[in-house]
């Protein structure tokens, strides 16, 4: 009877994710770029919600309000696909589609309404 021993280390358990696994996209870069950049829009429409409640009328606390209630959502929007399934890979092109649309969309809107 042989007694080996364990590599340091080796007895541990380690908590993985399967890459294919729904929550495997919150290690990523783009993940955590998505979730700061939705979480920097939340506080700032704290702020310019306050901001409109003093003077709705204001066209600049008006684009602003849409800007980041639109670039909330849409990130909210790739959340959830991601939760729901999507694989791991999508993170970046739903990252990078919710921001062009967001792009596009605020572009689009400010020729319309502004000028």
């Amino acid at each position: 009877m042989s007694a080996q021993r364990a590599e340091p280390g080796r007895d541990r358990k380690l908590l993985t994710r399967r890459l294919g696994s729904a929550e495997a996209w919150r290690d990523t870069k783009a993940g955590m770029w998505a979730w700061l950049l939705q979480r920097v829009a939340a506080v700032g429409l704290v702020a310019v919600v306050a901001l409109h409640l003093v003077n709705p009328f204001a066209r600049l606390v008006q684009a602003a309000l849409f800007a980041l209630v639109l670039l909330h959502g849409l990130l909210g929007v790739r959340t959830i696909l991601l939760d729901f399934g999507l694989p791991a890979r999508w993170h970046r092109w739903l990252l990078l589609l919710a921001l062009l649309s967001w792009v596009a969309a605020v572009a689009a809107f400010w020729r319309w309404r502004w000028y």
